[in-house]
């Protein structure tokens, strides 16, 4: 794990996190199809907006996660960095599995192998220097 430097981990999260809240904006516009995330389940425009807030407000938490393990911010609370970015881990981990059951195909194929990247990199991040 430690052959991905941790600058480079925690740099291409914050473009993948900042990517995918840029895409959860574009959920939210309505310029996405609905089918194509959480899972293809959600059912009406409510439910794809409340979505799509729940996921940008949990991105910039992750933002903020990775920031502190750079020492960018938070610098008296680097454990709480540390074990957040575990948990991001885990939540992308199982984000992962959810994405190969997911009922439409466009969201297995693009986002399986996005959460399972993200995951590896949350695990380096977490691991720090």
């Amino acid at each position: 794990m430690r052959l991905i430097p941790f600058r480079t981990a925690a740099i291409t999260l914050l473009v993948l996190f900042t990517s995918a809240i840029m895409f959860q904006l574009a959920v939210l516009a309505g310029l996405i199809p609905t089918e194509m995330v959480w899972g293809g389940r959600l059912q009406n425009e409510e439910e794809r907006t409340v979505g799509a807030l729940v996921s940008i407000a949990f991105l910039l938490v992750f933002v903020a996660l990775v920031l502190v393990r750079m020492g960018h911010i938070g610098r008296s609370m680097p454990a709480a960095g540390r074990w957040g970015m575990w948990v991001v881990c885990a939540l992308f981990a199982l984000n992962t599995v959810g994405n190969l059951f997911a009922l439409d195909m466009r969201e297995t194929l693009i986002f399986t192998p996005v959460t399972l990247v993200s995951a590896v990199l949350a695990a380096r991040v977490a691991m720090g220097e």
